[in-house]
């Protein structure tokens, strides 16, 4: 038995986005799929934006090494925003109605799916969904570059490659939080954003090797969407099979 019934009586059928066979844009077909309920520990979300991005593209033609095993049909949607509409068994500390995201890697292009209450990151009512979603890889592959591959230290300079990029812009606003010297390459359009965003901006037709620098590495802006980034990242880091361990 759940804890909470659903705040509205919903159809019983669920529409998701899934994958047919592996291949290009047409193998992906909207289909109606059961209602998902919560169970021990889980809530079910209404989905209010999910991932469409370029690893869902990877993963879509077979090349993406942490779905290799997988075989279709399957529902694609890296990541999640949804708001809690069930609450399962032994779920504490949410409520229905609740904002939440989740790092997910499949399974949530759908109207409604069911998430470990103990992965979830509260979404601030003020940040918009579908930018708090289109933020949770990217900050994510950010933050690990930074903090679990490069271990960046107070002051030491970073330089991030493509800097006007997803990746490339939550290196610059993470790297500035944890106090290092910044320098993007980017085109010359975007020397003023790499600027805004804490970064010394180098044009890609010039050049720079230094022996300081501590990495090389490769979003969009938002200031609520920033202070709601790096919390989420830090759970998403915890379970993520791509994560260094070292």
């Amino acid at each position: 038995m759940n804890q909470n019934a659903p705040t509205a009586v919903l159809d019983p059928t669920n529409r998701v986005v899934h994958v047919t066979r592996f291949g290009g844009p047409d193998v992906l077909e909207v289909a109606e799929a059961p209602l998902p309920t919560a169970g021990r520990g889980e809530v079910r979300v209404r989905v209010l934006a999910s991932g469409l991005e370029y690893t869902d593209v990877t993963i879509r033609r077979h090349l993406y090494p942490q779905t290799a095993a997988r075989r279709p049909p399957f529902v694609l949607g890296y990541d999640v925003v949804g708001e809690i509409d069930q609450l399962g068994d032994g779920v504490r500390g949410f409520q229905l109605g609740d904002r939440v995201a989740d790092l997910t890697v499949l399974g949530s292009n759908a109207a409604y799916r069911t998430l470990q209450a103990s992965d979830l990151t509260r979404v601030p009512a003020d940040v918009d969904a579908a930018e708090a979603a289109a933020r949770i890889l990217s900050w994510t592959t950010a933050y690990q570059l930074l903090h679990r591959a490069a271990r960046v230290q107070l002051g030491q300079r970073v330089l991030v490659h493509g800097a006007a990029g997803a990746v490339g812009q939550a290196l610059l606003v993470l790297g500035k939080m944890a106090g290092v010297e910044l320098w993007g390459t980017a085109r010359s359009k975007h020397a003023a954003l790499v600027r805004e965003l804490g970064g010394m901006p180098i044009s890609t037709s010039s050049s720079m090797a230094s022996p300081r620098t501590a990495i090389a590495a490769r979003s969009q802006r938002s200031s609520a969407a920033a202070c709601f980034a790096p919390s989420a990242i830090r759970r998403a880091c915890r379970r993520s099979d791509a994560c260094s361990r070292s």
